[in-house]
């Protein structure tokens, strides 16, 4: 299993959650996903063999909600989003019926893709997924 992190996301999503959810919180939340738990939601954009699934996580700096773009057959889980729960704009609905998350996610899945497409992104292997 594996984790995808594309730069434009490190850079628009993580960036400013760093000291929120380090990337062992991250990691776990993509097992999780890869593994059946949290909730699909509906694809804004049709990208062939994948599923958007959203997942609640947790750690020692609060709540947060994360979304993975999951490819299952290869086990790869790609990071589209992740927001505290507190964000009251995304964070608090992230439902592709609430305007301000669909145009969010619709941006950062087309950042993927071209990220994806130029070999812009940082993979992480999810067998032992914590970080010294």
């Amino acid at each position: 299993m594996k984790l995808i992190i594309t730069d434009s996301i490190e850079k628009h999503e993580l960036f400013a959650l760093e000291r929120v959810f380090s990337l062992n919180v991250i990691k776990v939340a993509a097992i999780k996903s890869l593994k059946g738990l949290g909730e699909n939601i509906k694809n804004p954009i049709n990208i062939p063999k994948t599923i958007l699934r959203k997942i609640y996580t947790t750690s020692s700096s609060g709540a947060g909600r994360a979304v993975f773009l999951l490819q299952i057959e290869a086990e790869k889980a790609i990071l589209a989003m992740i927001r505290q729960k507190k964000d009251k704009q995304v964070g608090a609905n992230m439902a592709v019926e609430n305007p301000k998350f669909k145009k969010a996610l619709e941006r950062n899945l087309d950042l993927i893709i071209r990220d994806l497409e130029v070999s812009k992104y940082k993979e992480y292997d999810l067998e032992n997924p914590i970080v010294n």
